[in-house]
């Protein structure tokens, strides 16, 4: 399923590259790859697959090449278009597979969403045992420092009335998708004597495969992210478990200081000099914060002022993805590409795509 997932992230009216798609979903990110992984609509995906292989990766891509479902685009590139054959098994792979619906870069990095995940499942099962004050029981194999997590939270939370705050949190939430939904989700849980079931053993639609069960997952858990987010003065003990898996930013605190500085109107230069960071980490940071936040939250205006997006505009017409920075360069300054790469982005934040 991997492999016919694969096929959903390319496009028949946009050339893709295999390496950015490669590195959103490994999450190995460059400011280039997230600029492409925003052009492509796909930041959604990053880190999606953590484990995936580099080599199986290029050996797929090579295979729907052979395939006839893709065609590559020039010879240095690596980017590839859908053939109308490519579009249909993208089509039909949509049809019989599962479809993210809740999991966006807006809500939390997916790493947060996979460790509140991994830690919910181990609490859940521990406050179920105890429940039936039962000590003797084999855990969910999770990682040390999940594992660790868990057991800090259960040692302050165990004197208070755990069971009926964890089972109004998960009632709550439950609540809020349709009942078979979360009869299935609740179903997949291990508890006291309960193994809890697995693809099978749920209903859910036979053709789907254990990728399309991990999507599942782990989309209607980036869904209860963002119910718990909305809720942040929720000091039951299922949010504060929550909160404690909080632990990757959405960006990193040397970035959004570089942002506040900025719009407080110290200069690159300035910041540079004050933090001892070098002036390209500081343009850097500042194309990462446009890609990443909404439109109305980075300030443009201070960078793409009437002279800049007139010169802009001027020399720049069609396709954004095939605009070239040779076009508007006119000295070495690096200045200027921060400035064309930062008009894209703007552009695609305002709607602007293939």
């Amino acid at each position: 399923m991997v492999n016919a997932f694969l096929i959903t992230l390319f496009s028949s009216v946009q050339a893709r590259r295999q390496r950015v798609i490669f590195g959103l979903l490994k999450r190995r990110l460059t400011v280039s790859t997230e600029y492409w992984g925003l052009r492509y609509n796909l930041l959604t995906y990053v880190g999606l697959f953590p484990h995936l292989d580099q080599q199986v990766f290029n050996q797929r891509i090579t295979q729907f090449v052979e395939q006839g479902l893709l065609i590559e685009i020039g010879t240095d590139t690596n980017q590839f278009l859908l053939t109308e054959k490519g579009l249909a098994a993208k089509q039909a792979c949509q049809a019989q597979h599962y479809q993210i619906k809740y999991m966006t870069l807006a809500t939390q990095p997916l790493s947060n969403v996979r460790d509140f995940q991994q830690a919910f499942w181990l609490a859940n099962q521990v406050v179920s045992e105890s429940s039936y004050q039962n000590k003797r029981y084999y855990p969910l194999q999770v990682d040390l420092q999940t594992k660790n997590l868990v057991k800090r939270w259960y040692q302050k939370m165990y004197k208070r009335d755990i069971i009926s705050e964890w089972v109004t949190s998960i009632t709550e939430f439950l609540q809020q998708l349709p009942p078979i939904t979360a009869n299935q989700l609740a179903a997949t849980w291990v508890g006291h004597q309960i193994p809890g079931f697995n693809l099978e053993q749920l209903g859910l639609p036979t053709s789907w495969t254990e990728i399309d069960f991990y999507l599942w997952e782990l989309d209607l858990f980036a869904y209860w992210q963002q119910y718990l987010s909305q809720k942040q003065d929720d000091k039951q003990a299922l949010g504060i478990l929550w909160e404690l898996t909080q632990r990757q930013s959405f960006l990193s605190p040397s970035i959004r200081t570089t942002v506040q500085q900025i719009s407080q109107g110290t200069s690159m230069t300035i910041i540079s000099q004050q933090r001892h960071l070098k002036i390209g980490t500081v343009r850097e940071h500042l194309l990462t914060a446009a890609i990443r936040l909404p439109k109305q939250d980075f300030p443009y205006d201070l960078f793409l002022t009437t002279y800049v997006v007139t010169y802009l505009q001027s020399h720049l017409v069609g396709n954004i993805d095939e605009w070239q920075f040779a076009d508007v360069r006119t000295s070495n300054d690096p200045l200027e590409f921060f400035l064309f790469r930062l008009y894209e982005i703007y552009l695609t934040k305002r709607g602007e795509r293939p």
